[in-house]
């Protein structure tokens, strides 16, 4: 089983896959987590603030390091970035329901975006290849949104693309979203799960030849999945990330047992939402992440409010990544966040 993430990672790290070692990667994580501090606390007002007569030069450093959290994306986000806003060349504008209210507003830079097309190139091999077309049912007119930002990837990798956009949930609208699967003989759909699973319900009649589908931006629900499984016998792939992530974190391989993470371009934690420590692999907890290649607005130790772990066993692929359990719902934990620090 070839491992493309791997052999990615290794090019980003500049050594041969055979020199790839968990080793290897946390020493990279760490110099760039360095860079990442100096850069922010160089640049930034919010990080100048946060991180004045703190030093990072160890793990146990970096440990040490009070989380970011996204009231601070939504009180301060602005003071966060790191560029002059003539380098900016999309900004994210999303709601919230917490204790401000106040939209958040996450800042890319060109590079920053490159970044998540790079990935999306790489882990779209893992389930596809140049022989496939791959309808992408997911935001995609403006530039930069997810869906553009996979086409990209997608036309790199040589793949057919039809980016077709959010559905509407309308009867016409999925009629019309099933009539293209068939006439373009899509072999892999991208959507959320939700959405895929309720055309599905309505695939009879028509002759679509789907291998895989890759499921993002909600929890995947069993009775989902069988619905896909029953109308197109297809393989099942999840990915996990978030905005503020950059779109792309973690995907599933052909083994579909967790999702490999980015490891090149993110550092993850899982902690303990009530005491703030960090969990050993195999225990549940807060998703905690670090950009380590950013430069627009890095996030540094920040809270997801996403439960999973990190599975303790090496995949069955060969893989050296790292492997997230499927992410729970955001909502899950929001009984816990009263003792949260």
């Amino acid at each position: 089983m070839k491992q493309y993430l791997d052999i990615w990672t290794a090019e980003k790290l500049g050594m041969d896959i055979r020199q790839l070692s968990r080793q290897a990667i946390e020493d990279y994580q760490l110099r760039k987590i360095r860079e990442t501090f100096q850069w922010a606390a160089s640049r930034s007002p919010f990080y100048a603030e946060l991180y004045k007569n703190r030093k990072l030069e160890t793990w146990e450093d970096f440990s040490r390091l009070p989380f970011t959290t996204p009231q601070d994306t939504a009180e301060r986000g602005g003071e966060m970035v790191c560029v002059p806003q003539s380098q900016i060349s999309r900004i994210v504008t999303m709601e919230t329901s917490g204790t401000t209210g106040k939209p958040k507003r996450i800042y890319f830079t060109e590079e920053d975006q490159e970044l998540t097309a790079d990935f999306f190139h790489h882990g779209m091999q893992l389930l596809v290849d140049p022989s496939d077309t791959i309808i992408i049912l997911m935001p995609c007119r403006r530039p930069g949104s997810i869906g553009d930002l996979l086409k990209t990837g997608l036309e790199r990798l040589g793949a057919a693309v039809i980016p077709y956009g959010l559905p509407n949930g309308t009867r016409d609208d999925d009629t019309e979203i099933l009539r293209r699967m068939e006439s373009g003989q899509v072999t892999c759909a991208v959507a959320l799960p939700t959405q895929l699973a309720a055309l599905a319900r309505k695939a009879d009649g028509f002759q679509i030849p789907m291998k895989t589908v890759l499921l993002s931006a909600e929890y995947v629900s069993r009775e989902s999945r069988e619905q896909m499984e029953k109308a197109w016998g297809c393989k099942i792939f999840e990915h996990y990330g978030m905005t503020e992530m950059g779109l792309g974190c973690a995907v599933s391989c052909p083994v579909l047992e967790g999702c490999h993470v980015r490891e090149a371009d993110l550092y993850l934690e899982i902690i303990d939402p009530k005491t703030g420590m960090v969990l050993p692999d195999g225990q549940e907890g807060e998703v905690v992440f670090t950009t380590l290649t950013r430069r627009g607005m890095p996030f540094i130790r920040y809270r997801t409010g996403d439960w999973s772990s990190f599975l303790p066993e090496q995949c069955a692929c060969g893989s050296l990544l790292k492997r997230l359990s499927r992410v729970g719902d955001r909502n899950l934990i929001k009984g816990m966040r009263s003792g949260a620090i």
